[in-house]
């Protein structure tokens, strides 16, 4: 009469699962591999369903952070199998009494917190999948990259190569978009030479996942790839204008384990951009090498890193200001997101913060702006939740506003650098 668990496969991290009653069980998350911590993402599989068992309740009591979004009223997601097969539906916020709090300390040292929720199973011979949120593969990603390679159209503004190996010697992948000559014979551009226009083309990079279990960054960037290599006017004119290079999955490791925040070297990649090294590092090592080559060549005019965030509503982006003083220009392109037609759903400006902590020297956002000089330098964030503003208010987020958001910045880059220009 108990429930099957399993944690084989990819992305998942459950370590152990402890009975404590008919309905009720205890589960223990892997930390992240050569970490004793960070424990936030969760992914699991549950089988053996019993109609009569149908409402479970689950405590998840290895959790690290102080507070959560779902004492915020965020739901973890589930999948049914049988559910997916026979009608259709996918992925789905679920979960009632659901409560983060934390747990009566064991020793000196650390400190724990629960999360509990019940979930409902209605089907007795089904494979129901539970997730923090809406989980986005390695194979996911690899396998939304060949769709997008699969089409001639496509093809034609797109370049995909290997930035470099990861420590597990999977590809981490770098995407070059930018117009061909049709496209610019289409925007009517006044010359025919695409080396002549290649040279003088500034450049935009953008990243995600460097955090493994900040799955909205990949559901952003997913947003961003079908529009950049898209058909729409803006799409054509972007492509134009500049060049972008793009890493959609800095952690692939990190992400294929199931790890939350580390990679298989047991380090936060995104503080680790002062010094990286190619040995331990070489996602990071390698696109920061990529920067500085590209900055030698040609204008490199905004950077963005793109993340999940687990403890605040909306979505939102963080800037650099001086040491000593505000820089009002690096707060335009946020303001401006925030205004944009799509981006006002999800922006909310007072969420942005462009002040640097000391902890947050060594990432990618900080090292570009200063070390790179490269002023618009951010990260943009999206809530694990929803929002608490506008036409979503306590709506949660779900796959498609995610992808909705991510196109919401390349209209931005538009306001931003051809005034007047979106449609």
């Amino acid at each position: 009469n108990s429930l099957v668990f399993d944690a084989s496969f990819e992305s998942a991290n459950l370590l152990s699962a402890v009975q404590r009653g008919p309905k009720e069980y205890d589960l223990f998350l892997r930390a992240d591999l050569h970490t004793e911590g960070f424990t936030q993402w969760f992914y699991f599989a549950v089988t053996n369903t019993h109609t009569h068992a149908a409402l479970v309740t689950f405590n998840i009591v290895n959790l690290t952070k102080p507070d959560s979004l779902f004492n915020l009223g965020m739901q973890p997601v589930m999948y049914s199998c049988a559910e997916a097969v026979e009608n259709g539906i996918g992925w789905v916020r679920t979960g009632t009494s659901v409560q983060y709090q934390a747990n009566h300390p064991v020793d000196a040292g650390m400190t724990y917190y629960t999360l509990s929720f019940t979930l409902a199973f209605y089907r007795p011979d089904d494979i129901y999948l539970i997730a923090h949120s809406y989980p986005y593969t390695y194979s996911d990603h690899k396998a939304h990259i060949a769709n997008l390679l699969r089409s001639s159209r496509k093809r034609r503004v797109t370049r995909h190569s290997a930035l470099c190996r990861t420590l597990d010697s999977h590809e981490c992948d770098l995407m070059t978009i930018t117009s061909n000559e049709n496209d610019l014979r289409s925007n009517e551009c006044n010359t025919t030479s695409m080396p002549y226009l290649t040279r003088r083309k500034k450049l935009i990079i953008l990243s995600a996942r460097v955090h493994p279990g900040e799955t909205p960054a990949s559901w952003m960037m997913r947003g961003i790839l079908e529009f950049l290599t898209g058909e729409s006017n803006d799409a054509k004119i972007l492509r134009s204008l500049f060049i972008f290079k793009i890493v959609p999955m800095l952690n692939p490791d990190g992400v294929i384990y199931g790890n939350n925040r580390c990679s298989l070297s047991g380090v936060d990649l995104n503080r680790q951009w002062k010094k990286p090294t190619k040995a331990l590092h070489p996602t990071i090592y390698h696109l920061k090498s990529l920067i500085r080559t590209e900055r030698a060549q040609r204008e490199v005019v905004l950077f963005c890193d793109l993340h999940g965030h687990s403890r605040k509503q909306n979505i939102f982006m963080y800037g650099c200001d001086d040491r000593r003083k505000p820089r009002p220009a690096v707060r335009v392109f946020p303001k401006l997101l925030s205004w944009n037609e799509i981006g006002r759903k999800y922006v909310n400006f007072a969420d942005c913060s462009f002040h640097v902590k000391k902890s947050r020297e060594g990432t990618g956002r900080v090292v570009v702006a200063r070390e790179m000089c490269i002023s618009n330098s951010f990260t943009l964030e999206a809530s694990f939740c929803g929002s608490n503003f506008g036409v979503l208010q306590n709506y949660h987020f779900n796959m498609g506003h995610f992808q909705e958001a991510g196109r919401s910045l390349c209209g931005a880059l538009l306001d931003y650098y051809l005034p007047n220009s979106t449609q």
